[in-house]
Order: C-alpha cells, then sequence, then structure tokens
C-alpha cells in the first residue's frame, strides 16, 4: 500500500484500472475510472457529514474507495454511508447518458461503471452492499421504535388526561 498523507493507495488500484479500460489503456477510459472512484468517496464523504465520525484518510482500491476514521456510527448510519457510495457513481451513470460526451468516457462512465456498481452491490464485506442491503430493514427498525416511542407518549397522555378529568371530576362533586 502507498500512502500520500491521508491518502492510502492500495495494491488492487492499478489491477482495477487494467481491467476497467479492457486492458486498453486509452486516456478517456482512464479518466473516466478515476471519476468512478472519485464520485464513489464524494458519495461517502457526503453521507458523513454530521456523523459522528472523525474521517483520518481514504483508501482508494479496486472497486471503489473507503474512508478511514474513527468514530461510533449507528447501523442505520452505516448503511446510509455505504448505500451512498453506490448511489454517487450510479448518478455519474445517470448524467453520462444525457450529456453529450465522447465515447470512450461514455462508455467508461455507463457500460464500464454499471459493472463496478454491480460488483459493488454483492453483499459480502467488505463491498458496499453487504451494508447498504441492510438499508430497508434498518429504516423499518428505526420507524417501528420511532413508532412505539409515540405509542409510549401517546398513552401517557391518555394516563394525564384521565388523572387530570378524575381530578376536575372530583373538585366538582357535592358532597
Amino acid at each position: 500500500m502507498l500512502r500520500l498523507g491521508p491518502l492510502r493507495l492500495h495494491w488492487s488500484l492499478p489491477l482495477g484500472a487494467v481491467l476497467f479500460c479492457a486492458a486498453q489503456p486509452r486516456p478517456l477510459l482512464l479518466l473516466a475510472y478515476l471519476a468512478v472512484l472519485a464520485a464513489h468517496v464524494a458519495g461517502h464523504a457526503m453521507a458523513v457529514i454530521g456523523a459522528p465520525l472523525r474521517v483520518e484518510g481514504v483508501i482508494l482500491h479496486a472497486l471503489g474507495g473507503e474512508l478511514l476514521g474513527t468514530g461510533d456510527v449507528p447501523p442505520l448510519r452505516r448503511s446510509v454511508i455505504a448505500f451512498c457510495g453506490v448511489l454517487a457513481p450510479f448518478v455519474l451513470l445517470a448524467l453520462a447518458l444525457v450529456v453529450p460526451m465522447p465515447e470512450d468516457l461514455r462508455d467508461g462512465l455507463v457500460r464500464r461503471n454499471g459493472v463496478m456498481l454491480l460488483l459493488n452491490l454483492i453483499p459480502i464485506r467488505p463491498l458496499d452492499g453487504a451494508l447498504a442491503w441492510k438499508l430497508p430493514s434498518r429504516v423499518l427498525a428505526a420507524r417501528r421504535l420511532k413508532f412505539r416511542g409515540e405509542m409510549r407518549s401517546s398513552r401517557q397522555v391518555q394516563r394525564d388526561v384521565s388523572e387530570l378529568l378524575r381530578k376536575i371530576r372530583g373538585n366538582t362533586r357535592v358532597r
């Protein structure tokens, strides 16, 4: 692994570039590969904003990149961060479908990026799919917890109203 300050380049990075370009190192394909990696890491970085995580560096590897840091991030937020690492290159893919550009660049940002997206969504660690696919169930679990909390508070309101009515009735009764 090559360290350049907070940036770490994994040994698989050149292998990823060779595979991405199908052993045809054309400049626009390499540019597309770098854009896909940058979008991937930027997606993770955007999702970290506001999270209790201190980012200390970035590691780039064949299928994207990871943020290196410390902090206690809840499971739901981890899934969001993983999902955003996939979402950002997908946005790049969608943009490449509508914006005119040279064919090599379009090929890199659409077809080859699409293959990387599918690979990255495989639900095994360390790929983003391992956490991203847990996002729907984690969102539902969080909503259930919130709903239970609201139910408890509405029950408390009911008890408070009942107590208040008992007091009112107790004060207005003729003895």
